[in-house]
């Protein structure tokens, strides 16, 4: 699964730092700089204080890559750059391969990217760099052939985007969050920091890894009025999955998940829903809510109640982690009883058979 999702999840690293007021709670400019990320001329033969230049990145921006000059005026090319942040280092998140910040076992709400080596083989996740045309790609559109951190994070940040999400092609307002004890339920995201301490955006582990946690984050259901195909969503944050799976985004009677016209039997869909569809709304071979109510290990799903998750809807994330994880295409083998192990990442399984049982019987009783 080489291809551009979401959504993920996580933040990637600035190309550049932004106006504190003009920025989301991630790459907000107090601890960065312009220089971090951008070289005016991509020459350095000194550094600031006149000593040697790094050529590996460190803080404060006295470092110069061998790689370049780049497009705009980076010190390294695109995923190269985010990846000096966010892999192996204590000052971001690590969203590649292994968690390096594994301050809870929780952290990482996106997973992981990878380079596709065992066990993050590139059939597990989204691998940055060359990549064919994304599955349900929409048709007549062009592909550009690499999946960038930038495809789906803005990287001077966003005033009200959940994980500086993107493409700007999406209202901020769809991918609104609200950090705080209490949901906000005209946010697509909430995230819960009732007993937590420490500050989002911040530079170390202990500060900001509560915020990544899982069990943390939650998605409120928030149905777009529009009705083209990729716009209409239970939740903004797929959205930006849908900007590359076009087609596999969508409720009834969109045309590439619904696959019939308007007054006819809308059930009969030909790819899974994700969206404008309640949980346990149809009888059957259909999903049932009381199954799962009752589950005490939940995948995450957008609803307007997080008691009888009432309207409650799957997602993207309800199935997939944005970035992957150690698991087929990123998929969450969560077990519905007992409790959330070490291994939540892939949720607890690791029996591809058990996993794919325990993934759908969230939702759905026939087999399970």
């Amino acid at each position: 699964m080489k291809y551009l999702s979401i959504a993920l999840l996580t933040a990637v690293m600035l190309l550049g730092a932004a106006a504190v007021g003009n920025a989301g709670v991630y790459h907000a400019g107090g601890a960065l700089l312009c220089y971090d990320c951008h070289t005016m001329h991509f020459s350095m033969q000194h550094g600031w204080d006149g000593g040697a230049v790094a050529n590996t990145p460190t803080a404060g921006g006295n470092w110069l890559s061998a790689n370049g000059p780049n497009h705009y005026l980076l010190k390294a090319p695109v995923n190269e750059l985010c990846l000096a942040c966010h892999n192996g280092t204590s000052v971001a998140p690590d969203v590649l391969e292994a968690n390096f910040n594994a301050a809870s076992p929780n952290n990482r709400s996106a997973g992981a990217l990878n380079v596709g080596t065992a066990p993050y083989n590139d059939w597990k996740g989204h691998t940055l760099g060359p990549a064919p045309t994304p599955p349900g790609f929409k048709a007549g559109g062009t592909w550009g052939g690499d999946l960038e951190c930038t495809n789906c994070h803005t990287q001077h940040g966003r005033a009200g985007a959940y994980r500086n999400l993107g493409p700007r092609s999406i209202p901020e307002a769809d991918l609104s969050f609200e950090i705080s004890t209490t949901n906000n339920t005209s946010k697509h995201v909430w995230i819960n920091i009732a007993g937590l301490t420490g500050t989002p955006g911040a530079r170390t582990p202990a500060e900001w890894s509560n915020f990544y946690d899982g069990n943390n984050i939650f998605y409120n259901r928030i149905d777009a009025p529009a009705a083209t195909n990729w716009n209409k969503s239970s939740n903004g944050i797929s959205k930006v999955c849908a900007t590359c799976h076009y087609d596999f985004h969508g409720g009834p009677q969109d045309a590439g998940v619904g696959g019939v016209a308007a007054g006819s039997a809308w059930e009969e869909f030909i790819r899974h829903p994700n969206a404008q569809v309640n949980n346990g709304a149809l009888t059957g071979g259909h999903s049932n809510l009381s199954r799962f109510v009752a589950a005490t290990n939940k995948v995450k799903v957008a609803t307007v109640d997080y008691t009888a998750y009432t309207n409650s809807s799957p997602i993207c994330q309800s199935c997939h982690k944005s970035h992957g994880n150690q698991n087929p295409f990123g998929l969450i083998f969560m077990n519905r009883t007992g409790t959330i192990s070490a291994n939540h990442e892939e949720g607890g399984e690791t029996n591809p058979v058990a996993g794919i049982r325990n993934l759908c019987g969230q939702c759905h009783v026939q087999g399970n």
